[in-house]
């Protein structure tokens, strides 16, 4: 299978040149003059890695959260969902109650997006942030949490917990030795706490700046400790308005080698590709979707996002203006590198032919995962979950 463009996304740069692919990997990128049959034209289309998006809650109407009645067709819409937003791969952010499923579709083929772990952000979280409000955290279950290990049989990659609740060192201990990463969280804990929480065993942080104490010029808080430790690893939502762009500029002259340690995330829920409206979420609480894409609680605080990695890639690329070539090391390479794919998140010889195509507005045109096109958005035309309007849509 030949794959052809003028502009391929590549480590050497952006390069003129036709993907050789063969049983779902790349052998190599032949120049533009090799005589091959193209089976794939994109033009003047670019062609970037494959998206890889650890933190994702949902989208399209299919979500990972609460009890679903059909969990394994939840998950498989999910997955082809992601794919039309460019996610070739996957941890998806799931409540223990979707880990079975998980586990049951990644062991067959997949038409959407790969997953290559599971992440559970929670359920020891202390929610508190800018707004001040404080819901509380549920006491850490050590048996609870081995039941988490367990059930995802070696898929759970990552668990995002507060540190300052009690018991979470030694949480952080067990998930640590059974080879699964923890993400500093949902926390209330100022510099040093954050600090110590390293040493324990955190070497990612959630969706960096997002629910965390923030930075005062006589008080560095959590959101200090993430950016100047440069062990960890920051999940960065791009979108523009989970964090100032400003911001984000900030955090990455603040962090040493930020492209090599940032991850784009997109947060998504469910509501991601829904129209503007308010929407209720069976046992949690209304939100409402506004014309920028922020899913708002009645309160005004955040609520996840609706707006995908792509979103992200476009804002860093035409306000930041940040080169391609550095943005996909945070949208796919290190992510791949992270969570223990390294075949992944990269166009080159010998790794997976995860790849998309886009236009100049940044739309997804294919999506091709370990070289199958598992989005084509000519023929992909109506993947929004109907049941969730009729459900969830709030006249």
């Amino acid at each position: 299978m030949f794959v052809r463009s003028h502009r391929i996304v590549t480590d050497q740069g952006i390069v003129d040149g036709i993907l050789n692919l063969d049983e779902g990997r790349i052998v190599d990128i032949l120049p533009p003059t090799a005589r091959v049959a193209i089976t794939v034209d994109a033009g003047n289309h670019r062609i970037l890695p494959g998206i890889i998006d650890t933190h994702n809650h949902g989208t399209m109407g299919y979500g990972l959260m609460g009890e679903q009645a059909d969990p394994e067709a939840a998950v498989r819409g999910y997955l082809k969902g992601l794919a039309s937003q460019g996610v070739t791969a996957c941890l998806p952010t799931a409540d223990f109650a979707l880990f079975e499923a998980i586990v049951k579709v990644a062991q067959t083929p997949v038409d959407g997006a790969k997953p290559i772990g599971i992440h559970s952000e929670g359920p020891y979280l202390n929610r508190v942030g800018e707004k001040g409000i404080d819901t509380g955290h549920p006491d850490i279950d050590l048996k609870h949490v081995q039941a988490m290990i367990d059930t995802a049989q070696g898929m759970l990659k990552l668990v995002a917990i507060a540190p300052e609740i009690p018991g979470a060192r030694e949480a952080i201990e067990l998930l640590t030795s059974q080879g699964v990463r923890c993400a500093f969280a949902h926390s209330n804990a100022l510099y040093q706490e954050a600090l110590a929480s390293f040493q324990w065993g955190i070497t990612v942080t959630t969706h960096t700046a997002n629910v965390m104490a923030g930075i005062h010029h006589r008080r560095m808080g959590g959101l200090g400790a993430c950016l100047l430790n440069d062990e960890v690893y920051n999940e960065l939502i791009c979108d523009g308005l989970h964090v100032a762009n400003e911001m984000i500029e900030l955090m990455l002259r603040v962090k040493k080698n930020p492209f090599d340690k940032f991850m784009m995330v997109s947060d998504n829920v469910p509501m991601a590709g829904a129209p503007i409206g308010r929407y209720h979420l069976s046992g949690m609480f209304d939100v409402n979707i506004d014309e920028k894409g922020y899913c708002l609680s009645d309160t005004g605080r955040l609520c996840g996002s609706t707006l995908p990695v792509i979103r992200g890639i476009r804002n860093l690329a035409e306000n930041l203006h940040l080169p391609l070539t550095e943005i996909v090391k945070m949208s796919s390479r290190n992510p791949a590198q992270v969570y223990g794919a390294p075949q992944k998140g990269r166009l080159a010889a010998g790794m997976d032919a995860d790849f998309i195509i886009i236009d100049e507005d940044y739309q997804v045109l294919k999506t091709f995962s370990e070289g199958r096109c598992v989005y084509d958005a000519e023929k992909d035309t109506d993947l929004f979950n109907p049941d969730f309007l009729k459900a969830c849509a709030v006249e």
